[in-house]
Parts: structure tokens; sequence; C-alpha cells
């Protein structure tokens, strides 16, 4: 059985259960969230719209909203949406990061660097909130910075693969071959089967 398969399947279960318990929002949400996985945006905003609808200070409700708002590039209804998560729970890093996605999809960087380097600051042993820091600024071509934000996720979580990655990718478009070469080896200690730092050490080495 493929995923999405298994995704239908469940959603009929469901929709059964929604037969004899037509009002439960669990499963109004547990329902959008399926379309959600299926790449069915607008359903699952209008079912999970419901959702919040019947219980509007759930979060994790709220924040599944935000993201199919997301999905379907309805950043302004998600931003509204995640600050509502937000102001219910101060310290939620994935609508924070999410909210600051938005902010870069709709054009305001500065926006949305601030609040990735604030989640950096409330966290700061979320190795995550780093490389999603490093990863913003990767895209502005500010390589020196993200390498730094790179390195502290690194120090914060010594095993986490894709920073060393990135840094290694990094190195090696700077021509710094042999620097690069050594993080690709050290990601690989932690990660011996990765592909994608695999690929990348032989392209260093040719």
């Amino acid at each position: 059985m493929s995923s999405e398969e298994y995704i239908n399947h469940q959603l009929n279960e469901i929709y059964l259960q929604l037969e004899e318990h037509p009002e439960n929002p669990d499963l109004i949400h547990d329902l959008g969230v399926g379309y959600y996985l299926l790449g069915n945006y607008e359903k699952a905003i209008s079912l999970l719209k419901e959702a919040v609808h019947r219980e509007p200070k759930n979060k994790n409700f709220l924040y599944n909203l935000g993201n199919a708002y997301a999905e379907a590039e309805h950043y302004n209804q998600a931003t509204e949406v995640y600050y509502r998560v937000i102001a219910i729970d101060g310290n939620h890093i994935p609508s924070l990061n999410n909210l600051a996605d938005c902010y870069e999809k709709m054009g305001s960087d500065e926006k949305a660097f601030e609040i990735f380097e604030y989640i950096t600051r409330m966290a700061p042993d979320n190795a995550l909130s780093y490389f999603n820091l490093g990863n913003f600024l990767l895209r502005k071509n500010r390589h020196i910075e993200a390498v730094k934000c790179y390195r502290k996720a690194i120090e914060a979580e010594p095993s986490f693969t894709d920073a060393y990655h990135n840094i290694a990718w990094i190195l090696n478009e700077a021509k710094a071959l042999k620097e690069a070469e050594k993080y690709a080896q050290d990601g690989l200690i932690t990660d011996p089967k990765n592909s994608d730092l695999i690929k990348l050490l032989g392209k260093i080495r040719n």
C-alpha cells in the first residue's frame, strides 16, 4: 500500500467515525490533516477552520491551519494564525519558524531575519534554530554568517549532519577544499551512509 493509499484509507475510517460523532473537533481536525498530507490544501483549510471554530484555543489545530494556509501560499492568513498560536504559547518554536518563513516568502526579509534570530536567543540550546537561521542567511548569500550559525548548530548538536553538509558546500564553493573535505568527512562520521555528503565529498575531491 502506497502512502497515498494509506492516507485515503485513514480518511475513509475518519468519515465513518464522523457519521457517529459529526461534531467531534478532533475527527474534523484529523480529516483536515489527511487532506493536507494529500496536497489538497484548500480542502484542508476548510476542515481545519471548522476544527478551530469549535476549539479556538487549540494550538495544534491552529498550527496545522497555519501550515495549510502557508502551503496554499495564503501567507497573510498563515501569519495571522501563527500569531494566534504564539499568543497562546509564546515559546512555540515551530510557529515562530514558519512565521519567519512566511515573512521571507512575502519579501519581508528584515522581519524574517528578526524572528529567526529571536528564536536562537530564546532557545540557545536548540540546534535547529541556528540551522534555520543559517539557511536563511545562505539564501541571502551571507555565507560567512551562515557558516557561523551552522557551527553553533553543531556545537548544540554534534550529530547535526545537515549542518556539516552546508558548511562543506559553502567552503567548496569558496574553493577552500581542504576545510570543505574535513567538514564533509566529519559529517559522514555522524551519518556514514548520507548520500548528499557522499556526493558532495566526491565533488570536493574531484
